[in-house]
């Protein structure tokens, strides 16, 4: 009774430290229902197939042979109250000063695993799962560039959109060793990355340092460009999984796991739209006739036109790596109480450089001046400074009957954009998270039927304007009141033969 006391001490005092406390970037908020419905305190639990993304170890334990498949339906609840003025004070053509809610839409994750103990090498347990580990989708339309500018220019609705789906298809071998006592798992992942990835830029007119250009001219708003940028490209890579699992005695179970994803190199097709301003009453101005006559690059700026560019891209994504420590205590037969910690070094991912080749599209003076290729064809990015980030998880299990199994968690997330400069509606993270999960089991011979509930809150945030703001090319620090919420449901099932 003295040993249970000091375990439930303990428990409690680390669920409270994670409410408290303060992880997430663009991580899957996890896998499989169990592990799920425990708020994600599951690497020293882990006994199902979802083992493979938590503690591939927890397959040597596996007495029967799984099959078994989820689906989580996600529903992010985000809202933006932009502040996005030049200086502070000028419209830029964002949708300023009023509530804009992020494209409504449930998005579906799959994922499914088999496992499989085999006659090898003693008896070594085999693995085949499929899931997200990185997975990110957010849609804003947030732009119509002013009439002051161009009254006539029709940009396209998805102006702020980042998909980002990072797909692991995993080999897991586990087996446990000295009387069963430890365990220890290694998975080898062959990682799909796909990216559709929008942006809306303001440039810096190109001709408004000119010393021989008219000031008039390229007087605000004439003086930024407006360029609608779409990227939609995919790849392949590698990845390791491991873990290794104690089982102290019958009640106590310690782990510790870590994943290390591989650069993916992203490529495919690139569209850039560049809006001029419109302002024809100035072509026949006498001071700025020799810049801004027909076929000059000075008429092209003021012309109104859309200036497409098409090109083939690259970019590199720096996925992070990550470790985690995980205990699990059964204080009755019925009951298990697991906690997790989780440290994810998200100072690896700098964000998204575009390096573009093979441009077509341009024409005229836009392809045959010097200055106006250089503009029409510059590689952009998008670029973050993320720090590395923690996360902590408290979940319990209790068996009511023999039918059915009650789960419920909680997980406290801290933000990895701990810099007001990383803000943009294209990673909306708004501060150190809370997590809330629930949900139950139904046991119907060998199937498990399973449904839980998940809801992470993010703190109301609201970034100011820097002095500089609107000096660079990106909408990184992107000023306005931020509100964040994540609801998700998963259905589950798992087979035992």
């Amino acid at each position: 009774m003295g040993k249970a006391r000091f375990w439930i001490a303990f428990l409690a005092l680390w669920t409270i430290t994670a409410l408290l406390a303060q992880a997430s970037g663009f991580e899957n908020s996890g896998v499989g229902l169990k592990a799920r419905a425990m708020g994600g305190a599951f690497r020293a639990v882990a006994d199902d197939w979802t083992a493979a993304y938590y503690n591939p170890a927890g397959y040597a334990y596996l007495a029967d042979n799984q099959l078994g498949g989820i689906l989580s339906l996600v529903h992010q609840r985000l809202e933006l109250v932009p502040e996005y003025r030049w200086g502070g004070r000028f419209e830029t053509g964002i949708f300023n000063d009023r509530t804009n809610f992020n494209k409504h839409e449930i998005l579906s994750l799959p994922a499914a695993g088999l496992v499989v103990r085999m006659p090898l090498w003693g008896e070594t347990v085999f693995g085949l799962s499929a899931y997200q580990p990185f997975d990110y989708n957010v849609t804003w339309t947030l732009f119509d560039p002013p009439d002051a500018y161009n009254n006539d220019a029709r940009v396209p609705d998805d102006q702020f959109l980042n998909n980002l789906d990072v797909v692991a298809f995993q080999l897991t071998a586990a087996r446990a060793t000295m009387n069963d006592k430890y365990s220890f798992g290694l998975g080898l992942q062959l990682l799909r990355g796909d990216l559709v990835f929008n942006n809306i830029l303001f440039r810096d007119n190109p001709l408004k340092d000119d010393p021989t250009t008219a000031t008039v001219v390229w007087a605000r708003p004439r003086e930024k460009i407006a360029e609608f940028n779409h990227n939609d490209g995919n790849g392949w890579g590698f990845g390791l999984t491991a873990g290794c699992m104690w089982q102290v005695n019958e009640k106590l179970n310690m782990a510790a796991a870590a994943r290390v994803p591989f650069d993916l190199r992203l490529s495919g097709s690139a569209v850039s739209q560049y809006y001029m301003p419109d302002d024809s009453t100035l072509w026949h101005n006498s001071d700025s006739v020799e810049i801004s006559s027909p076929g000059t690059v000075g008429q092209l700026f003021l012309s109104g036109s859309t200036v497409s560019d098409n090109a083939d891209f690259e970019a590199t994504l720096r996925l992070p790596p990550s470790i985690a420590v995980g205990v699990s205590f059964k204080p009755i037969e019925k009951l298990t109480i697991a906690l997790d910690g989780e440290y994810t070094f998200w100072s690896r991912f700098n964000g998204l450089d575009f390096t573009y080749s093979n441009h077509t599209g341009l024409s005229g003076v836009a392809d045959t001046s010097g200055l106006a290729r250089r503009f029409f064809t510059d590689d952009p990015s998008f670029s973050v400074d993320w720090k590395n980030a923690g996360k902590v998880m408290a979940g319990a299990r209790y068996e009511y009957r023999d039918v059915l199994t009650l789960l419920a968690g909680v997980s406290a997330d801290q933000s990895p954009a701990r810099d007001a400069g990383s803000f943009s509606p294209l990673f909306v993270d708004a501060g150190d998270k809370l997590g809330l999960n629930g949900g139950f089991i139904f046991h119907i011979e060998r199937w498990d039927l399973g449904l839980a509930t998940s809801y992470v809150r993010q703190p109301d945030l609201t970034i100011s304007a820097s002095g500089d703001f609107g000096s660079q090319d990106n909408t990184v620090n992107f000023p306005g009141g931020y509100q964040a919420a994540t609801y998700e449901t998963i259905l589950s099932f798992n087979y035992t033969f």
